[in-house]
């Protein structure tokens, strides 16, 4: 830690400072004016700026150390993988702040994950993984197929951009405060779970570096006095993970309930008051005190910001009706209820809903939409990124609804209930004449309003202890380690948007097979239907398994009926455990070696993610159409 030094610069400045300076100090002290210092918010930014300054500098230096002792000369291969660890020790300590202010550097170039990714942002392009995370493959697994040297080089080159351009950024005390708690975040929901060190599973230690770091930049910013309780709950974690330095023995909700989320919540002291009381636009309200409280996400965040926001209750009352009414469908016969069923978590009953003609059936299970929209894609295969356009695609495939635009206003019009839904849900708005937009967007309210947020699961997270067994708590440590199964179904939400930012979503190959004992891999191509990339070839999006057990049957082609035929398949490994050929399989193909005691552990906490309590009030009757044969919809459609 450096100590503070004054510089000459410094106390001319103090001694230049005016009676009404002092004056409105002091006025600032005690409460009259919002408590905003420019001069302190330097004083952090210049801090930070120059701690990950010096970390750089020390990163590249072991960098270079093994580039000329390391495993590509034969020379000292332990030596090389002990400057690797050191110069990751540096990384940590400055995480919280290349993750906030250089993210994508971050995610493509410093240390992202093992596998190749391709974004439909950057067209068909794909990159490969690069960083911390593939020199760590090149030192610790002898079938690693990386360029040693390029990877350095590249890693060293964006450490240095880092470097040279961290000097431009700006870093206010609340902004140090907001990226030190998305660090908190990003500890529970994805290293604890193995995202981060998948070969040497070293995040136990990795984890006590990253809380080092928080602990010195806390300290060097705000001082010893003021982070006394902040500091004591970073030595108890680091007490903590220093005795459970195996990857499968941390109690992770012991740490998360115990020490991650009061450090979460006392670093919310730190705001002033006007800090607490501004907007931001992440998913997570970041302002807001609570880990995990009830206003936690930012739902905001994930919907479309547009001028009628405010009436949002009564488009979602609205879309319900639409949503269980069949005049949106071209023969007046079907309904979005027809294939999302309210008592399965408004998710498919069947393996495969019949098509629109009813000649045969649709090719994809109906996925639930309770939680559907905190994800940043829709369907099976992501091809969409709102849920306005999800619906619209729905309405129009000739497979489903099969309806056009101005077909579905001229019914709704012949009605005066809906043309008064309407007026009341769009008020002064054009699209109080009902419109497609009006639509669309009242059917994608009410998709937003089944929120599952309150299981006991949550319930333990948010204090009550007595809301969990002991075997499910069992189960969830087997879930975020052994079973390698948090490492794609991100804590808290567990669904595959990759916390804490919600970005993007996260797509698997897995290997579904075309039945429970097949051995020839489903024909759907999956992603790669969108994208073209042989990466994506029957790759599909990994979605969420809160309520799980209203929920089946699962997989996209409804290849096995219960949770234990789920559980067995990734305990085996996959498509290729099971002796499918599959070159681009992203799950570990090995067995999990998962015991029958901890399959039943792992199904236990799994349910303990179903909300009972969640009822949605089906309408009991549609409004009127003033059009002959459509007097007597049935509410939730035919078939």
């Amino acid at each position: 830690m450096q100590p503070v030094i004054l510089k000459q610069s410094d106390l001319l400045r103090i001694k230049k400072s005016t009676l009404l300076e002092l004056i409105l100090i002091a006025l600032i002290s005690f409460g009259f004016f919002p408590a905003i210092d420019r001069d302190k918010d330097k004083f952090v930014s210049d801090n930070l700026n120059n701690r990950v300054s010096t970390n750089v500098s020390k990163i590249i230096t072991l960098l270079d150390s093994i580039q000329v002792e390391g495993q590509t000369d034969g020379i000292d291969t332990l030596k090389a993988r002990e400057f690797y660890k050191v110069s990751r020790k540096y990384f940590k300590e400055i995480e919280l702040y290349t993750e906030y202010h250089f993210p994508f550097y971050s995610k493509y170039f410093i240390n992202g994950p093992l596998v190749n990714k391709s974004e439909i942002e950057y067209g068909s392009k794909t990159f490969a993984p690069h960083g911390f995370q593939v020199i760590e493959s090149v030192l610790f697994d002898a079938d690693s197929m990386y360029d040693f040297q390029f990877e350095l080089s590249l890693l060293k080159q964006s450490l240095l951009y880092i470097k040279k351009n961290c000097a431009v950024k700006k870093s206010s005390q609340a902004r140090f405060i907001d990226m030190t708690r998305f660090e908190v975040v990003r500890i529970a929901s994805l290293y604890l779970n193995g995202y981060d060190s998948p070969i040497n599973l070293e995040n136990a230690e990795e984890c006590s570096y990253i809380l080092e770091g928080i602990n010195q930049l806390l300290t060097d910013n705000f001082g010893k006095e003021k982070t006394i309780k902040c500091n004591e709950l970073i030595a108890k974690s680091k007490t903590y993970l220093k005795k459970n330095t195996k990857y499968e023995s941390i109690d992770r909700l012991y740490l998360i309930t115990n020490l991650l989320k009061p450090l979460y919540e006392e670093l919310f002291e730190f705001y002033d008051n006007s800090a607490k009381n501004e907007k931001l636009h992440f998913a997570i309200n970041i302002r807001s005190k609570y880990f995990y409280g009830k206003d936690w996400i930012n739902k905001e965040y994930f919907s479309v910001v547009v001028r009628d926001s405010l009436l949002q209750p009564k488009q979602a009352e609205l879309g319900k009706i639409l949503f269980f009414d069949p005049i949106l469908s071209g023969n007046n016969q079907r309904a979005c209820a027809s294939c999302h069923n309210p008592n399965n978590a408004f998710g498919g009953t069947e393996d495969f809903n019949l098509n629109f003609s009813k000649t045969g059936k649709l090719k994809r299970n109906s996925p639930p939409l309770v939680n559907a929209f905190l994800q940043k894609s829709f369907f099976h295969d992501g091809r969409s990124l709102q849920l306005e356009e999800q619906a619209n695609s729905v309405l129009e495939n000739n497979q489903e609804m099969y309806t056009q635009p101005e077909d579905i206003i001229y019914k709704l019009k012949q009605s005066i209930e809906y043309k008064k839904y309407f007026s009341e849900a769009f008020k002064n708005s054009e699209d109080t004449s009902i419109t497609y937009y009006a639509i669309l967007k009242s059917l994608s309210e009410f998709e937003r309003s089944l929120i599952s947020l309150d299981s006991r699961f949550d319930k333990y997270l948010r204090g009550d202890k007595k809301q969990l067994t002991a075997n499910e708590i069992k189960g969830y440590n087997i879930f975020s380690g052994k079973a390698l199964c948090g490492s794609c179904h991100f804590f808290p939400l567990f669904n595959g948007v990759v916390p804490p930012f919600y970005g993007d979503n996260e797509f698997e190959v897995i290997g579904v097979p075309k039945s429970k004992n097949s051995k020839e891999i489903d024909s759907d191509s999956g992603r790669y239907n969108v994208t073209k990339n042989n990466i994506h070839l029957h790759s599909f999006k990994t979605p969420g398994i809160r309520n799980a057990e209203q929920t089946a049957p699962y997989m996209h082609n409804s290849a096995f009926k219960t949770i234990d035929e789920v559980l067995d398949f990734y305990n085996k490994g996959g498509g290729k455990g099971l002796g499918l050929s599959i070159p681009n399989q992203t799950l570990p193909f090995d067995s999990l070696q998962l015991s029958k005691q901890e399959l039943n552990c792992l199904k236990a906490f799994i349910s303990s993610l179903s909300e009972k309590s969640l009822k949605i009030k089906v309408p009991l009757s549609l409004p009127i159409i003033n059009i002959k044969g459509l007097e007597k919809r049935r509410v939730g459609g035919n078939y």
